[in-house]
């Protein structure tokens, strides 16, 4: 199996496992993100203003569930980058889980102020 077609069965994996939050990233993250927001957290924000607050909790839990299976940063920088599409690029693999970690708390902020 080629690179490309093993990164594309991981991407069906993901987007299986954690469907909302798959598109919650890549719509929001993808390659093309700087033409159209600052920063990621940028665009994570305007992710959130765009989703109704049940898809906000939902993509929270698969969130919170991506946090907890995937304990090694290296890991999650994978998941994050290759499974779930977001075109952020991490220059150590523990700057994924400060991202995930702060994508987190917005989501829950979000939420909780709803």
């Amino acid at each position: 199996m080629t690179g490309r077609r093993a990164r594309q069965l991981y991407r069906d994996d993901m987007d299986r496992r954690f469907h909302g939050l798959a598109q919650f990233f890549s719509c929001y993250l993808h390659q093309n993100w700087p033409d159209f927001h600052d920063t990621p957290q940028q665009a994570v924000e305007n992710a959130i203003s765009d989703y109704p607050i049940a898809l906000r909790r939902q993509i929270r839990g698969e969130l919170q569930a991506v946090l907890a299976e995937f304990k090694q940063d290296k890991e999650l920088r994978e998941v994050l980058n290759w499974g779930l599409g977001v075109s952020v690029h991490f220059n150590k693999a523990e700057e994924a889980r400060s991202f995930a970690e702060d994508v987190n708390r917005t989501l829950m902020q979000s939420i909780d102020s709803a």
